[in-house]
């Protein structure tokens, strides 16, 4: 019985003891062939069989023609691109000199300065320099325009547009202890001045100024004319100027509250330098706003853009 390697341990106990994958012991161990290999065969591409004879090409140039044949060297490209820089020489004729002419060529038939008048001749002389100029001064100054127009243009548009939604103030003098009366509504003011309200150390380079501004509706239009001022500030003689704060408004919210005759008070505060303390002014805008009573949102708005009335009145009450 002959033992197979189904366990995967080969035989041991016969006269052959190699491995079981091993060659048997008449076979050398090294086959490998150390010998010149042989050349490889060359072999022809597979021909491809055409049946018939070929013709040589029958085709003839028809355009351009055919010139006469030239002397030898002749180029005749026609190339329609330059043709390349080569050491080729020219065709003999193209460096044969020119024959010498037996007969001069014949010049122009000269005019007799008697023959054009002098008047023509003046005028030639003083038209063409001045052509030129002209049509140079025309580009230059066409030119200069097209700046003036590209750079002032907009400039000027946005001055106009600024001076329609921002007008020159019209200013109204109102003499010391006097009242101003604007619009239906009568304002007073007073200044005088007073510590710094913080509680801070007094400064030298500062003075705190009061304004006590009372307002009084004259009528029923002024009655529906109680919103804040629009603006109040200090001024002086040079322009200068100073902000204020409002402190206190006893003014009625409520257009129904505010009754004819009766002065409120506004109450604000600021701050100037004390050289100018004793000569500022206040300069008060009073508002164009009118609260109507039970006008529906429809009317205020139609009446906000017709109203032709403008901010730029300023009530400025001397000290």
């Amino acid at each position: 019985m002959t033992e197979t390697p189904m366990d995967g341990t080969p035989p041991r106990n016969g006269p052959d003891a190699r491995d079981w994958f091993a060659p048997p012991a008449e076979q050398p161990s090294d086959i490998t062939y150390s010998g010149p290999l042989p050349a490889p065969i060359p072999t022809a591409p597979p021909s491809i069989p055409i049946p018939g004879t070929l013709k040589p090409p029958t085709d003839l140039r028809v355009w351009p023609p055919l010139e006469p044949e030239g002397p030898e060297g002749e180029d005749r490209s026609t190339q329609p691109f330059p043709a390349l820089r080569t050491n080729r020489q020219p065709p003999p004729g193209a460096l044969a000199p020119a024959p010498p002419s037996a007969e001069p060529p014949a010049e122009p038939p000269r005019v007799p300065p008697a023959e054009v008048p002098a008047e023509v001749s003046a005028g030639v002389s003083a038209v063409e320099p001045t052509a030129p100029r002209r049509r140079t001064g025309l580009l230059v100054g066409g030119t200069v325009l097209s700046v003036v127009l590209a750079v002032g243009g907009p400039t000027v548009f946005g001055y106009q547009a600024y001076k329609y939604g921002r007008p020159d103030d019209i200013v109204h003098t109102v003499q010391p202890g006097q009242a101003g009366v604007w619009q239906h509504v009568s304002w007073r003011a007073t200044v005088e001045k007073i510590k710094d309200p913080t509680g801070k150390p007094e400064r030298s380079d500062r003075q705190w100024l009061k304004i006590v501004i009372t307002r009084t509706a004259l009528d029923a239009e002024g009655a529906i004319r109680h919103g804040a001022p629009a603006e109040v500030k200090f001024t002086d003689r040079a322009g200068r100027t100073w902000q204020v704060e409002l402190v206190n408004d006893e003014t009625p919210p409520d257009v129904k509250d505010n009754k004819i005759g009766t002065p409120y008070r506004l109450e604000m505060m600021g701050v100037v330098p004390p050289p100018v303390a004793d000569e500022v002014e206040v300069a008060l805008r009073p508002s164009t706003y009118r609260d109507v009573p039970d006008q529906s949102a429809e009317d205020f708005v139609k009446d906000a853009f017709t109203n032709p009335e403008k901010n730029d009145d300023v009530l400025r009450f001397r000290r």
